[in-house]
């Protein structure tokens, strides 16, 4: 994306337009086997609002601020920057989890679905998602982290009324990063837009036109002076056409579900591709079980140090309704503890590798922690 003078599987960064490109994590605190990379923490609730939901009570923008005062500390651990979605993701309604009995679909209507989209029906932006979309993008950027922002989600593309709409979202969204001058940002244009289940809406409008809302997304950037890398992350099926990955900046891939000679053996395929690669989701640790930390840890090593980067996905925390940002002292985790005290543990023992995987000198962990 820069040019031949760089390396085109690597991501760079600089401190301002003028300034000179630098490998990212390439300062002396890092290490140098994973320069280039990204370590991610994927987010997608962080700027959520869910229009439909009355069983309890939420505040969208506290929301966003209680991430924010977390950012430090992820930062401290070596994490580079954050997942976030305009359509949220799966907010794991349940009674057990959190009392809401509902969907995720806007399809299944008021009452029974969720709707939970920055766009409003013609494609225009809602001014409050923007509100914390800013706030959240300015506090990543003064910490020197990006975020990697998905567009349309397949549970809440039918929010948009028509495949207009949906262009016309892309566009809003691309003119709001020009305007905003926001430069720390990745687009993931479509969360997993291959999957095969019949989610998409509107005729599968966003798998079968994802080339062409790539295109629409980039024309937005030509008179501007700077543009984002590009990208739409696969499925599950971690499968990337080739004419997909010359279009754009970088291979994004989700790897849930998949086996760890998968996850690999598909990192080594698409280097030929010389673009990033980048894991956007890879849910490992669902059970948040001592018996997969050491598993997970040794997939993300593989990919910020092999690959381009990788992203974890915080079960039972920052993805399940209201969402948990902050973490224990400790990152001693036993199977044996409840729910709501194992998972953070996990969060914080997962933060902890990173930071082993990433840094020269990672912070010390807490006694239980070292055991």
């Amino acid at each position: 994306m820069l040019g031949p003078r760089y390396q085109q599987d690597r991501f760079y960064v600089r401190g301002g337009p003028t300034s000179s490109w630098g490998l990212t994590y390439g300062g002396g605190s890092f290490k140098r086997n994973v320069r280039g990379s990204l370590a991610l923490v994927r987010v997608p609730h962080a700027i959520f609002d869910d229009e439909w939901l009355r069983e309890r009570q939420f505040d969208p923008d506290r929301n966003t601020d209680r991430l924010i005062e977390q950012l430090d500390l992820y930062r401290r651990h070596g994490v580079g920057g954050l997942v976030v979605s305009l359509q949220g993701g799966d907010p794991g309604y349940s009674a057990e989890a959190n009392g809401v009995t509902r969907g995720r679909s806007a399809d299944l209507g008021e009452g029974a679905g969720a709707l939970v989209s920055a766009y409003e029906p013609d494609g225009s932006l809602k001014p409050a998602w923007l509100d914390r979309l800013d706030r959240l993008i300015g506090a990543t950027n003064s910490r020197g982290m990006v975020v990697c922002l998905v567009l349309f989600q397949q549970d809440q593309d039918e929010a948009l009324e028509s495949p207009e709409a949906i262009l016309a979202a892309a566009r809003n969204v691309a003119r709001h990063l020009i305007e905003r001058d926001a430069r720390n940002v990745i687009i993931d244009l479509a969360d997993a837009w291959d999957e095969p289940q019949g989610r998409w809406d509107h005729r599968r409008f966003v798998p079968r036109y994802v080339e062409h809302l790539i295109r629409t997304v980039r024309e937005e950037f030509q008179d501007s002076d700077f543009t984002p890398p590009i990208g739409a992350s696969s499925g599950s099926g971690m499968l990337y056409p080739l004419s997909l990955a010359q279009l754009c900046d970088v291979v994004l891939l989700q790897g849930d579900g998949r086996s760890a000679a998968d996850k690999l053996a598909r990192s080594r395929q698409f280097k030929r591709y010389e673009r990033p690669v980048l894991m956007v989701s890879d849910r490992n640790g669902v059970q948040a079980k001592r018996s997969e930390l050491e598993a997970e840890g040794s997939i993300a090593e593989a990919y910020i140090r092999g690959a381009s980067g990788w992203s974890y996905v915080p079960s039972g925390t920052v993805n399940v309704f209201p969402f948990i940002y902050h973490l224990p002292e400790t990152s001693a985790v036993e199977d044996s503890w409840p729910d709501a005290r194992r998972f953070p543990a996990y969060f914080r023992a997962m933060l902890e590798r990173i930071a082993r995987i990433v840094l020269r000198k990672p912070p010390s962990t807490s006694g239980e922690g070292k055991r």
